[in-house]
């Protein structure tokens, strides 16, 4: 069960490892894109509004919900006078997708009622019918907190008191393991190397 809830960390640490005041969809950060039926910008609180089947794409993540709301901090997107930047400037501090929430790498996806990203404190919750995948793995409950600084995840059962999950055991020898695990280092390495160019 350790590898299952290993897989439900790791999908969502490197759906949003990132520099603190950086929020990520994707481990390769990139731009992002975004599609909604409807938009609303609220500039004296620094905060947008999407709704209607929205769609976010960074990279190779998706983020998917029937509402989300980002908050932006104060701290960046100003002009030299101390002025407004205008619509949706400056550094994401919160994130909040509700109704069908949906996020999905190639390999990995999670699926909850609500999530919630604070950048603060580096932490993704998502609640309500949770379900993580990653490859065959599955693992169910009513919540899921992931500590991303402290690589910390934690999985709550729902009513019946129970966390529920399947997991397939690996099938490649401990050098394949050992190969596979120094690859993905190399890569989080070349891309943690690009992030602070």
């Amino acid at each position: 069960m350790k590898s299952l809830a290993l897989a439900a960390g790791a999908l969502l640490a490197t759906a949003l490892a990132a520099p603190a005041a950086y929020a990520q969809l994707s481990e390769s950060g990139g731009p992002v894109s975004y599609s909604a039926e409807n938009l609303e910008y609220y500039d004296g609180e620094r905060r947008l509004v999407l709704t209607g089947d929205v769609d976010i794409v960074q990279n190779d993540a998706r983020l998917r919900a029937d509402r989300i709301t980002l908050f932006f901090s104060q701290s960046t997107g100003g002009d030299a006078e101390g002025g407004q930047a205008g619509l949706a400037s400056g550094d994401i501090e919160r994130m909040i997708a509700e109704g069908e929430v949906y996020y999905v790498r190639p390999t990995q996806s999670a699926r909850g009622n609500r999530a919630v990203y604070e950048i603060a404190n580096d932490s993704v919750t998502f609640s309500g019918n949770v379900v993580v995948a990653s490859d065959e793995n599955v693992i169910r409950g009513e919540t899921l907190v992931l500590n991303i600084t402290n690589r910390r995840t934690v999985i709550r059962p729902g009513s019946d008191g129970r966390v529920r999950g399947v997991f397939v055991p690996s099938e490649e020898t401990p050098e394949q393991r050992r190969q596979r695990e120094e690859r993905e280092r190399q890569r989080r390495e070349q891309n943690s190397g690009q992030r602070s160019q």
